[in-house]
């Protein structure tokens, strides 16, 4: 929503590359992630027949992704030469490797129904099983696909078989290196927070008493990085998903010693709750192992063995829930793609107010999207020319390449050095090795005293120097 009244929307689609580090990322002010196009939020009201209008507005928005991607066909297939932090032109392959959006989008990406998965068979009825199911044949998907030029009735009949919808040539069909039921990721934002956390605390609420619940929050002690809730939980309305993970932090602490309203006790209705946040939290973690991603497992496990609580409340009838299916996919995604928080939707959000709001708020709201994009591009190039003027104004210093400012876990040593004869200054001032004096006085102290101290090594440290 780009406007407070009026209920005009832009549908923005950013781009980011998977070479960067999650500190630029999730920081706007890096530029790790940028604007390519705004999709068309048309709503095609005109069209009386409803099926026809969601095929309409499916078709669109693929013709509009398969424009905005077309590039990556040659480049990915041929390669295209780009200039890297070194300064050197080499010849690379960009694909099309993650798509990061809600459930929605990602079955309009993909073309399934809702209420089926994007990336896997599972039939609609049996999405609360806890079991792995066929991933989607892509083969399949692309052969029904491609018999558009038939007779209409055959092929609708070939894409109702293989579990697509009529897509006219989707914008994944030719994209080299590109399974597109691989390319959807975890979403923290949307799958967990506001989605997964928001049934668990909604589920809460029902059970039990919402006075006893707030009266819980206000009595809850201040502590550090946790938030009060002096009202409670229950009149909370379009609550954000930081706000959902503040819920989370006390949502436990609030039940642990509440009887069901039955007056039986709420052993397993604390067992899946606390197997759900463990399931949040773990799947948060910045960097996963095989020990991590176990625990993962039994915590969706733990929770699935004591679902049946909210069954019994009445509560829930069935768990034909795709976002809690879609965690069944989590640990073979984190191994395909990385850890969860690289595809976090929440980065975005807050995009849309430098991008989507402001720039609309540029605007005379009149044909907006025109004006939005042509200030974008001037706003761009003020940016640009000002930090050319500051580079003018400090002298015009030799431009340097950029150097990484982040630990790496792993360094891979090139054969040969690019440079040699590479002077002490230079490293400090042109690489950023600050402290390369010290760590090789330190170096050399370690190697020819290992038994001593740290603190007898940093004596020796400072009383040498090198003598060059």
């Amino acid at each position: 929503q780009i406007t407070t009244w009026g209920g005009k929307q832009a549908y923005p689609v950013y781009m980011t590359i998977g070479n960067l580090p999650k500190d630029i990322r999730r920081k706007p002010s890096r530029g790790g992630q940028i604007l390519l196009a705004y999709l068309s939020t048309e709503k095609l009201e005109n069209i009386r027949n409803v099926s026809a209008r969601r095929r309409m507005l499916l078709n669109i928005m693929h013709k509009c992704l398969k424009h905005i991607l077309s590039p990556l066909k040659n480049a990915g297939e041929n390669g295209i030469a780009m200039a890297s932090g070194d300064g050197l032109a080499r010849r690379c392959h960009p694909i099309f490797a993650a798509n990061a959006c809600d459930y929605l989008e990602q079955i309009a990406t993909v073309g399934c129904k809702m209420g089926e998965c994007p990336t896997c068979t599972v039939p609609p009825t049996n999405l609360g099983d806890n079991k792995k199911y066929p991933l989607r044949s892509l083969e399949t998907i692309l052969d029904a696909l491609h018999t558009i030029d038939t007779k209409p009735a055959h092929f609708l009949k070939a894409c109702r078989d293989a579990g697509v919808k009529p897509i006219i040539h989707p914008f994944w069909e030719n994209l080299p290196y590109c399974n597109i039921h691989h390319c959807i990721t975890p979403d923290i934002l949307h799958q967990l927070l506001q989605g997964l956390i928001k049934h668990l605390t909604n589920w809460i609420k029902s059970t039990y008493d919402p006075k006893e619940l707030d009266a819980r929050c206000q009595a809850l002690p201040p502590n550090s990085h946790v938030r009060h809730f002096l009202k409670g939980i229950t009149p909370l309305s379009k609550i954000t998903g930081k706000e959902h993970h503040d819920i989370a932090r006390v949502l436990l602490g609030l039940i642990i010693d509440m009887p069901l309203p039955n007056g039986s006790p709420n052993v397993e209705l604390l067992k899946a709750t606390r197997a759900l946040l463990d399931f949040l939290y773990l799947a948060e973690y910045p960097v996963h192992s095989t020990k991590s991603l176990e625990l993962l497992k039994d915590a969706l496990n733990r929770f699935h063995a004591s679902k049946k609580i909210f069954v019994k409340l009445g509560i829930r009838k069935d768990w034909n829930l795709p976002k809690l299916h879609f965690l069944i996919h989590y640990i073979e995604k984190i191994k395909w793609h990385g850890t969860p928080d690289n595809f976090n939707t929440e980065y975005t959000e807050r995009l849309h107010i430098d991008f989507a709001k402001d720039a609309y708020a540029a605007t005379n709201h009149k044909n907006e999207l025109p004006q939005m994009t042509l200030w974008l591009q001037r706003k761009e190039k003020v940016m640009q020319f000002e930090e050319y003027v500051e580079w003018r104004l400090q002298g015009s210093p030799p431009l340097v390449s950029f150097t990484p400012q982040f630990p790496q876990s792993r360094i891979q040593m090139t054969k040969n050095p690019s440079k040699t004869g590479v002077s002490l200054d230079t490293l400090k001032h042109e690489y950023g090795a600050t402290f390369i004096e010290h760590a090789l006085l330190r170096y050399i102290a370690e190697h020819n005293n290992p038994t001593l101290t740290s603190t007898q090594i940093e004596e020796i440290v400072e009383d040498s120097e090198l003598p060059f």
